[in-house]
């Protein structure tokens, strides 16, 4: 086994037994040989596409099977073992089209030039080396190729698009699709198989990435928006009470709704977990008075948490780890989650909600959540609410009452040189304001931080896809005050980075030319250090050190 997808890689290496997510060996294999897969059936797609070969199925597939590699979404083997059947049964029939539509092209006196795919490989000796490339070289091969900081670029490349398929998905359960998104990833899966790339060539490929997930992350937004409304900024008690209940984690709203509907007056009320805190805000969901609240923090503490609640418990889109014995039998999957041997509830059917009768049927015999706080978080500053504030934040950075503006957005974990975000935000001045999306903010959304002439010192805009509204608050920040770039506002990032949809966040405001960028609290291990060196001449990029330091610096402008 050798698995370095996320930050918690063994000893900030790789995972070489078992993953500390709790992936095993022959599942991590099986990732390995479906990316594989995906590379050779990408190989042909990106060809075929200039016989109009490929259809939205295949393109759809490539997605969820790029987000079932996404940390902590699925760790059974059967469904692994599947992806890879049909995804070479795909490559295999599109190679076939292919190679007859292009015998047959080839063939034909056309006057106009064969497109650029068709050149290259009419420029090859015969068919079958073109064949052997992309199929017979095994990856050892493909490593030999390679530098070192090449193929620590692409492997960062890799987890991006598994990231940006992970958003294809969610966008496609809201209906929504976009075949540039769905393009990239088949190009950069193809890109990879090259011999010659150059360091340059491959972050050009994670800029256009990184700009696609930001695009990603606004779609997904603004389609929830229209769906559920605008989120208002909202307290959400964090204690429990007298009625049994169902946990729901994850991202997926609509999983939300239709349990709220379907527990209407059975006297079962809905509590949220993780990311899904973000619920409480959209005016369609909140108007249910069995939305009680939210139970627990980040998705790192499941394994504490998930026991006391006594009810039901559902994982909508990541973030599940290895039931213990406690919950076992009150725990299920949706979606693209899997867990083997954990109950899951089926797709949606058009028109239709998913079913969530076994749910309340357990829920129904339960008792009350055994109470873990009583006390209030406040979220929702979402575009509508963030982009209220553009002015008078303005104002008071103009008349020296904010300092600066810190960014500490991403993905909670285990790992405790997390404390560092607490420790962080305890030490910031009072006059800095901290915007955030994700989990990470479970590290300091608790603490007393206070008011800034009426606004509150953390503005939490949701999920990690909201980060998008992060951004264009920042860039209507950098208007409103009439300065060049974004690098001329007094702004800091310091990002807590966990899995692929946390580097897309990275990509993104590389692709924006942002300085100064922490990531922490590891530096991701496929990073060679003449990465790392290229990445700070450029962007400034650098990861957390010691609070006093780090806050000193970034106070300067660093």
């Amino acid at each position: 086994m050798f698995c370095y997808h996320c930050q918690e890689a063994k000893k900030n290496v790789a995972c070489d037994t078992t993953g500390i997510c709790g992936k095993k060996a022959d599942v991590s294999s099986l990732h390995d040989l479906l990316t594989y897969t995906l590379k050779g059936l990408a190989f042909f797609t990106t060809r075929a596409e200039a016989f109009d070969l490929v259809n939205d199925k295949t393109h759809r597939f490539i997605a969820k099977a790029l987000y079932s590699m996404v940390t902590n979404v699925n760790f059974t083997a059967a469904e692994f073992v599947a992806l890879i059947d049909e995804s070479m049964r795909r490559r295999e029939s599109i190679k076939q089209q292919f190679l007859a539509a292009y015998e047959l092209k080839q063939g034909a006196a056309f006057s106009e030039p064969l497109p650029e795919e068709a050149r290259w490989l009419s420029e090859q000796n015969t068919l079958d080396a073109f064949i052997e490339k992309g199929e017979q070289e095994g990856v050892q091969k493909a490593l030999e190729w390679l530098d070192p900081d090449v193929h620590g670029l692409q492997e960062c490349l890799l987890y991006a698009v598994k990231g940006l398929g992970a958003m294809a998905v969610h966008n496609l359960h809201l209906g929504i699709e976009n075949q540039s998104h769905y393009q990239f990833m088949q190009d950069a899966l193809a890109f990879t198989l090259n011999k010659d790339n150059s360091t340059d060539q491959v972050m050009e490929q994670l800029l256009h990435c990184g700009q696609l997930g930001l695009d990603a992350m606004q779609q997904f937004e603004q389609h929830n928006a229209e769906r559920f409304g605008q989120p208002e900024p909202t307290t959400v008690h964090l204690d429990s009470w007298s009625n049994p209940a169902i946990l729901v984690s994850g991202h997926d709203l609509q999983d939300i709704e239709d349990l709220l509907i379907q527990t209407q007056g059975t006297g079962v009320d809905v509590y949220t977990h993780g990311e899904a805190l973000s619920a409480h805000a959209y005016p369609a969901l909140k108007k249910y008075f069995n939305l009680a609240g939210n139970y627990g923090g980040a998705w790192q503490d499941q394994k504490t948490e998930f026991p006391k609640f006594n009810g039901p418990i559902l994982v909508t889109t990541n973030s599940i780890q290895q039931p213990k014995k406690t919950y076992l039998q009150k725990i299920f999957s949706t979606g693209m989650v899997g867990w083997p041997d954990v109950p899951h509830i089926a797709d949606r059917k058009p028109g239709q909600r998913k079913d969530f009768s076994a749910l309340i049927d357990i829920a129904k015999n339960s008792e009350a959540p055994t109470p873990l706080s009583e006390t209030s978080v406040t979220t929702g500053y979402g575009h509508q609410a963030l982009q209220a504030l553009v002015e008078p934040v303005a104002t008071m950075i103009k008349e020296d009452k904010i300092k600066r503006v810190l960014v500490m957005a991403g993905t909670d974990g285990r790992h405790k040189e997390r404390r560092y975000f607490t420790q962080l935000a305890e030490a910031l001045p009072q006059n800095v304001l901290i915007l955030t999306a994700g989990d990470n903010k479970y590290r300091f959304n608790q603490l007393d931080m206070g008011e800034i002439e009426g606004i509150p010192r953390v503005l939490d805009a949701g999920q990690s896809t909201g980060f998008c509204h992060i951004i264009e608050f920042l860039k209507s920040l950098q208007q409103q005050l009439h300065l060049d770039s974004l690098n001329a506002l007094p702004l800091s990032f310091d990002l807590a980075w966990y899995e692929q949809k946390t580097i897309l966040m990275m990509l993104a405001l590389f692709s924006l030319d942002c300085r100064n960028l922490r990531i922490g609290p590891t530096l991701p291990p496929f990073f060679t250090e003449n990465i790392l060196h290229q990445l700070d001449a450029r962007f400034q990029f650098k990861g957390i050190g010691e609070v006093e330091a780090d806050l000193e610096a970034m106070l300067a402008g660093q």
